[in-house]
């Protein structure tokens, strides 16, 4: 045309430039601009609507907006163009002030204002807004519009209002498949996954859910773990023409997986026509989730050999085997990280530490950590959890400082992590320390940290401290009640421990099998026998709680310390499970105390019998041979010990200085 010499004019230009837009060629969209202002019709109308429009599509805002600014003539076109474009693009708050200021300019706004603002009030979650939105589409008249109405909907399913949006979606005039879409995929975002469900049931005998909707049902069937409701899903999938398409059918192999049809898994992966990374990895993660690790393992070996393993891949595997604590084989997929190029990424070297640290490799983990460019809160909060799991205290907490001077934030997970340590080294000052930085940070409100504290100064002597936490917290879980009554018990406070189960309970806050274990070791340590021996009756009759080894153990303990021997030995063989070396070596500890030679002959040979590999049984049993005159058998004991290289651990303390 333009060799011909012919001049384009207002009707050529509008569709040359909808043609750049389809085609996402920018260059020539500039070009065409260019010709646009050197031909004379950068101010029509038509042509300017166009080009924002073009600019607004290729992600270019600021050139869409300085056309619009420029522009001397604007109707509702031009609104829309820019209005939908910050939409498009996520430029929520433009949308919102563009949409206002043309209401402010007296132009009425249509269904493609409307819509296109919609979606800025939802993804704002602006309620005020949204709400003056719809009453504006009340009083113009488009709420029979279902492009309207659908944004509507939608926008309360933003807002969480599930109870509006299903009164507005039932008022509807006209529906289409993007309305019953938008209901179902809205319910679904919400964890409301029966009524999702339901509503696709009801869906499907009048439209044809699309792709999106589908594969959220069939997540949906993930969460719910029903293989019936799978099975029909994915059989309604397959006969609307989605069998071959790979999203979908990556999803409903992790669908049967988390539903325990592992054969059906299997059945989608192996009949998949075009497999990609997903699809291996949601097959190997399926093997994982159900215990098949050998399988799971061995379809990794495969994936090598047809699609290059992705950093999910790296990161699954390695995690299976800290998991199994197989750290050999994790290093050999080191090996491959390093050759594949994911040695960089930031989530495989947090995994990478992980698997080092839980299985005792601190160096390999601090070279990991060493040797990275970049490093998250994961990593930080990884490594300084190695040296604490690997008893390399000081470096932890060194670590800890390294962390606050490199300008990382310590989040609630480092607190969790160094508190526990404060704890176990009775460092009260470092932990004085932490307590001021979870302060400056905002976390004492936080349930979790707030239980650790109590733990911590109740375990470096301060149990005013440790109470004073408890009192300040606005909210207090069942841990939360544990750790005080636990505090309590280690300071002897047994009538203070007693109020204090007695109070959670007229909280509302039922005790789980650690604080009926806290209440009868502080009855324990307080001599109130009777009281201990009735919450060990209550915990199965009252609560249905099976006790477990600690708690037999504890009342033993409880009956030992009270001099109570003869009940002590009656109940541990009433006890309905065999008892261990640790119930037998407290009574054995308390007839050394009491001088019942015959008795603690007696436990001896109990505890001999259960072969142990723990020091401290072998040398009171020896001791307690000797104090009865039986040489022969210290000897045994002694060569029994030296044949298993049983050495007894020299005792130490600790104080912070």
């Amino acid at each position: 045309m333009l060799h011909t010499n012919v001049r384009p004019d207002s009707h050529t230009f509008p569709s040359v430039i909808n043609a750049c837009a389809a085609l996402c060629d920018l260059e020539m969209g500039l070009v065409i601009h260019r010709r646009v202002s050197e031909t004379g019709f950068g101010t029509d109308l038509y042509v300017c609507n166009a080009l924002i429009d073009m600019y607004a599509r290729l992600g270019e805002l600021g050139h869409a907006r300085q056309v619009f600014d420029e522009m001397r003539e604007r109707d509702v076109v031009s609104w829309n163009s820019l209005i939908s474009g910050y939409t498009s693009n996520g430029y929520w708050e433009e949308a919102l002030e563009m949409f206002w200021r043309l209401r402010m300019e007296g132009l009425v706004p249509d269904c493609f204002s409307i819509s296109s603002v919609l979606p800025a009030c939802g993804s704002l979650v602006d309620v005020k807004e949204g709400r003056l939105v719809h009453g504006l589409v009340e009083k113009i008249g488009v709420n029979a519009d279902v492009l309207v109405s659908n944004g509507i909907l939608a926008m309360y399913f933003k807002f969480g209002w599930c109870r509006d949006a299903r009164i507005f979606f039932e008022g509807m005039v006209v529906r289409d498949c993007v309305s019953w879409n938008t209901v179902v995929c809205g319910y679904l975002q919400l964890c409301l996954f029966d009524v999702a469900i339901s509503l696709f049931r009801e869906m499907i005998k009048e439209f044809t859910p699309d792709l999106l909707t589908i594969t959220s049902v069939l997540r949906a069937c993930s969460h719910l773990r029903d293989l019936g409701l799978a099975k029909y899903v994915h059989g309604y999938m397959k006969r609307s023409g989605f069998e071959f398409d790979t999203m979908a059918n990556n999803i409903a192999i992790d669908m049967y997986a988390k539903c325990g049809s592992l054969l059906a898994s299997r059945e989608v992966f192996d009949y998949m026509e075009c497999r990609d990374s997903v699809s291996w990895n949601s097959m190997i993660n399926g093997y994982f989730l159900n215990g098949c690790f050998d399988e799971g393992f061995n379809l990794f070996k495969m994936m090598r050999n047809n699609e290059k393993p992705d950093s999910v891949s790296c990161v699954m595997i390695l995690s299976m085997y800290t998991q199994l604590g197989q750290v050999d084989q994790g290093k050999m997929i080191h090996c491959d990280i390093v050759k594949l190029g994911f040695d960089s990424d930031i989530v495989v070297n947090n995994v990478l530490v992980d698997l080092y640290a839980k299985c005792g490799k601190l160096q390999d983990a601090l070279k990991v950590f060493d040797s990275m460019t970049a490093r998250d809160i994961v990593t930080w909060n990884s490594i300084i959890s190695a040296c604490f799991h690997n008893e390399a205290c000081s470096l932890g907490l060194r670590m800890v400082l390294r962390m606050r001077n490199e300008g990382v934030m310590l989040d609630v997970a480092t607190m969790l992590g160094i508190l526990p340590v404060c704890s176990l080294l009775a460092a009260k000052r470092k932990g004085q320390e932490i307590h001021g930085c979870i302060f400056r940070l905002g976390y004492h409100s936080d349930v979790p940290v707030g239980n650790a504290l109590i733990e911590m100064y109740s375990s470096c002597g301060s149990l005013e401290t440790s109470i004073r936490v408890f009192e300040q917290m606005c909210i207090k879980d069942v841990v939360t009640w544990t750790s005080l009554i636990s505090a309590y018990g280690t300071y002897g406070e047994g009538e203070k421990a007693l109020i204090a189960f007695q109070e959670m309970e007229a909280t509302g806050v039922l005790p789980d099998h650690l604080a009926f274990l806290a209440i009868i070791y502080a009855c324990s340590h307080s001599g109130l026998v009777e009281q201990g021996l009735a919450y060990f009756d209550r915990m199965k009759k009252h609560y249905n709680l099976e006790p477990q080894m600690e708690h037999y153990a504890c009342v033993v303990d409880l009956l030992s310390r009270s001099g109570l021997l003869v009940q002590a030995e009656n109940f541990i063989h009433s006890m309905p499970i065999k008892a261990d070396a640790s119930i037998w070596g407290s009574l054995l500890s308390a007839c050394r105390e009491a001088g019942e030679e015959e008795m603690a002959g007696r436990v001896s040979e109990q505890i001999v019998e259960f072969n142990s590999y723990d020091t401290g049984y072998h040398v009171l049993v020896s001791n307690v041979y000797a104090a009865l005159g039986k040489w022969d058998k210290v000897r045994m004991m002694r060569k029994y010990m030296k044949a298993k290289g049983l050495k007894k651990d020299p005792a130490f303390s600790w104080m912070e200085i």
